[in-house]
Order: C-alpha cells, then structure tokens, then sequence
C-alpha cells in the first residue's frame, strides 16, 4: 500500500530439474533428461496428455493447441551444441543472467551460488533440485506515517522472500547489502566485480562461440 509499495522484476522460465517431475509424468515417455543437464521433449512423441503441465510445479509449461503438443523453454539447445551462450544470456542489456556448471570451480556461477550464497532456487521445498538461481532483490527501506525512513525494516516483507526462496533468502541480500557498502567504502569486492559484470564474456560460462558465425545449416 502507498507509500510503501514494491516491485520487482524475476524472469520465469523451465527450471531443468536435476528431478524433473515432468519427466516423471509423462505417458508417453516424450519427455527426457539429458547428461548435460536439459529437460526435453520429443514433439513427434509427445501425445498433448498435459499430464506433464500438472505435474510441473512451476507451471512453465504450455500446451499448442494447434499441434496437440506440450512446449516449454529448450534451454536453447541447438545454440548450447554450438557452443552458444542461450539468446537469454547473450541478448540481456542488463547483463543479468549468468550460465555454466555448478560444479566448475571458480566460475561466476559456482561462486554466486556455493562460494557468495547469494544465487537460490525459487521453491525448493519442491524437491526437485531446479538447476535456474535466482539472486533476491534488496528492497529500499519503508516510510513511517510522519513519512521518516524506518531503517530497521525492508520494504519487501521478508515472509514473502521466504515463500519464494526459503529460509537460505535471509543471509543473501545481506551479503549482497555488506559488498556494496565494501565498494562504497572503496574496498575490492570479489562478488560485485561479478554482479557488475565488466567483461560481459565472464557471463557465457564454456559458451563463449560467436552465433553469427555458426551456420545453423551444420
């Protein structure tokens, strides 16, 4: 309520399950986990039983009525083959999305989500271990009646973070709170390095190929 409102903005897409309940779910055995870490469909399989739309807890997958067949994000797998990042990565102006391998040490992504805890899953209370993190946003401070700043409160309601992320979302914004001080201070800041992201290329992880020389003929 005014003055007080908030927003902000969380992109949503498949989540590429490490335990994919779609997968799970479907009849027709169209649906499949691949060694690299995508969830995908066989349309030429799939039979429009929508029983993997039910089962999805995130509600990311649609049905074509027109070919009787579910769809949902592919991960941009014919660009990741290529070595190209997805279009979501390369094309963000923000440069707010990140890929790569949990597990590769070092990397943007590892650090963001075991090194600096800040990158979580959306609704892990799911348990099906989605492989898309999400960095919680930090929220200007409420307004009193007599419309002084009350510091000790963030205007996002905490409670509605945790029912997104879980109970881990309450360390991370202030981790993410304690660097920016660090850099306003003057003081090197590995994880804001990261988020700003200068060298746009660290955002690719392993797919740092060029799209407009591959031949998409290949």
């Amino acid at each position: 309520e005014w003055p007080n409102s908030y927003y902000f903005y969380m992109p949503r897409l498949c989540n590429h399950c490490t335990k994919p309940a779609c997968v799970e779910a479907c009849p027709s055995k169209a649906m499949y986990k691949r060694d690299d870490g995508l969830v995908l469909r066989d349309e030429d399989v799939c039979k429009g039983s929508k029983d993997c739309m039910a089962a999805c807890p995130y509600k990311k997958i649609c049905c074509n009525e027109e070919r009787n067949v579910a769809q949902h994000c592919i991960g941009c797998f014919p660009r990741i083959e290529a070595g190209v990042a997805p279009a979501c990565v390369r094309q963000c102006p923000g440069r707010a999305v990140f890929i790569g391998w949990l597990d590769e040490a070092g990397s943007p992504v590892n650090r963001l989500v075991h090194e600096h805890k800040i990158a979580l899953p959306l609704h892990p209370e799911y348990g099906t271990r989605p492989n898309v993190y999400y960095i919680p946003p930090l929220s200007p401070h409420p307004l009193n009646e007599d419309m002084s700043i009350n510091t000790d409160k963030s205007r996002i309601p905490p409670e509605y973070l945790e029912g997104l992320f879980g109970p881990d979302v309450h360390v991370a914004p202030k981790t993410l709170q304690s660097e920016m001080d660090k850099r306003r201070e003057g003081k090197e800041s590995d994880l804001m390095k990261s988020l700003i992201a200068y060298k746009w290329e660290e955002l690719l992880g392993p797919f740092t190929a060029e799209p407009a020389l591959i031949n998409a003929a290949d």
